[in-house]
């Protein structure tokens, strides 16, 4: 629907159109007197607008893993979006689902979804488990550190979890969770 969606749209429109790296598509040029038919256009495909969706889930990507990439070892855009309806749970719980935290998540360790940067990062082990990576950030300029191995897909966010809670907590003032993670370590 997405790409119909955006065929419809930039065949009526023709605006430029970008890509960018955290796999956004930025429609350029948008008179002021198209917005509403193309927001409109937008939600009958299916898309919701940035403001509509959590924090978390705008700076989430992940790679396409299986079926489509030979080198997966196991799920990954397929599965994000329970991961990341699991940790708005968690994040809900703990009155931190307005907090700007970056997921990336890889069905394999060539990281193709760059998960060794954000805050905090997924990667394929073996099916159904992976390992997580905390500490890196939302900007992508640092190196996470090895939190958890072999974690099943089921358990992520409640791996994740006590973490969290441990950053509501002990967090500085405007503080990161990758920040917080970084500057506690392992």
């Amino acid at each position: 629907r997405i790409k119909s969606g955006l065929r419809a749209i930039l065949g009526k429109y023709g605006m430029n159109t970008r890509l960018t790296a955290l796999q956004g598509v930025i429609l350029c040029d948008i008179k002021p007197q198209d917005r509403a038919d193309i927001s409109r256009m937008l939600a009958n495909h299916g898309m919701a607008a940035a403001e509509d969706l959590t924090l978390i889930r705008r700076y989430s990507i992940a790679c396409p893993a299986l079926p489509t990439c030979h080198l997966s070892i196991t799920e990954s855009e397929r599965v994000m979006p329970r991961v990341i309806d699991d940790l708005e749970v968690v994040l809900r719980k703990l009155n931190l689902i307005g907090e700007r935290i970056s997921v990336h998540m890889t069905g394999c360790p060539n990281g193709c979804a760059r998960p060794y940067t954000p805050d905090i990062g997924l990667v394929g082990k073996q099916p159904g488990k992976y390992t997580i990576y905390l500490g890196g950030n939302a900007k992508g300029t640092r190196l996470a550190f090895l939190f958890r191995d072999y974690v099943p897909l089921e358990q992520i966010a409640e791996s994740v979890s006590p973490i969290l809670s441990y950053f509501k907590v002990e967090r500085q003032e405007a503080e990161s969770f990758g920040d917080f993670c970084h500057r506690k370590g392992l």
